[in-house]
């Protein structure tokens, strides 16, 4: 039977209705499997997925493409909601951060026929639990994880109800796909362009160990790997700090006396309003740029692309009718880029 098929595949190219014929069953049913349609059984998606390759289907190169071009031109018609899962104590607090992921996570799926709908875990107390039967009452099977208030932190959902997607690490165990900014490349482009400007005195503050802690620990261990690379550098001593502290912060200047202070929008303010002078003084480049800060050199980390990254690998999943826990979760960072900016001495 098998060398049958072999032979046939050689002459003829298998199709939908070869396969809906040898599994006397409408060839809209075979279509619904081969896209792991979740409106039918998860034993009559495999049975007929194994009877496909079994018969050497594959997808016809031309008409995929020809699918593809009448999706682009064609209005996008509504196709689900996702849920945008937002943890955080205060509902606006994260957008201080992450509007971009928001912006360009809204921007994409619209563009392809869904709604985003966000959904605050901390409203009236509502439970995860509380959540996972609120979302199933509605339909909705694809999840989006806003990054947690704190690093290490988890969400009893009902996971295996979903398709879920994870905005960086600050989520664990880390059992999701996850998309984020790649901060080991970020930190390395901020200390390459703060070299070659002539800073050789850098050093790193952050008011939160847990902001570290959140990219994986990638901002501290790309410091210290800056300093074996270049030996010319002076090893200042990294400070992270529970607390934003005006006082931590100039007694560390006092003993360390940085030409340049890499760390977060936030610490930038702190300085400011102590009268320092940048950067006269000392200069100062951000990890995370934000549009309210366009004065800032540092690092741009492409947040809306890392929102539209995160809906082409969710929607993905959702027409796939992957749900759960993946086995092997994924990772896909997004590349940021240098900004200069009036807070760093001009090149020569």
């Amino acid at each position: 039977m098998d060398n049958y098929y072999s032979h046939w595949s050689m002459e003829h190219r298998i199709t939908i209705r070869d396969i809906a014929k040898k599994a006397g069953v409408h060839h809209t049913t075979i279509s619904l499997a081969l896209r792991n349609s979740p409106k039918l059984k998860k034993e009559t998606r495999e049975s007929i997925q194994a009877l496909a390759t079994s018969m050497g289907y594959t997808p016809d190169p031309v008409l995929s493409s020809l699918m593809a071009y009448r999706k682009a031109v064609r209005p996008p018609r509504y196709q689900e909601t996702i849920a945008w899962i937002n943890n955080w104590p205060k509902r606006r607090q994260p957008y201080a951060y992450f509007t971009g992921y928001h912006e360009g996570a809204v921007a994409r799926a619209r563009q392809l026929g869904y709604a985003i709908e966000e959904f605050w875990l901390r409203e009236k107390g509502m439970s995860p639990e509380q959540l996972s039967r609120i979302l199933k009452a509605r339909n909705i099977r694809g999840l989006l994880l806003m990054p947690q208030p704190e690093a290490g932190l988890y969400l009893n959902l009902d996971f295996d109800s979903f398709s879920t997607v994870n905005f960086g690490f600050s989520f664990q165990p880390p059992i999701h796909h996850v998309v984020g900014n790649h901060h080991p490349h970020s930190i390395g482009l901020i200390l390459k362009n703060l070299i070659e400007l002539g800073y050789r005195r850098i050093g790193f503050y952050t008011f939160n160990e847990d902001w570290d802690e959140r990219s994986q620990n990638a901002w501290l261990s790309g410091l210290l790997l800056a300093h074996w690379k270049h030996r010319s550098l002076k090893l200042l001593s990294p400070l992270l700090h529970r607390r934003r502290s005006v006082w931590n912060i100039e007694k560390w200047i006092e003993k360390d006396r940085p030409e340049v202070i890499v760390s977060h929008n936030g610490v930038f303010d702190l300085l400011k309003k102590a009268r320092h002078r940048i950067p006269e003084e000392f200069g100062f480049a951000g990890l995370q740029l934000t549009p309210d800060y366009p004065d800032l050199a540092g690092i741009d980390q492409n947040d809306r692309e890392i929102g539209m990254a995160a809906i082409d690998l969710l929607v993905g999943m959702l027409q796939r009718g992957e749900r759960g826990i993946p086995k092997v979760p994924q990772r896909i960072l997004i590349e940021g880029f240098w900004k200069p900016g009036k807070t760093v001495r001009p090149s020569a």
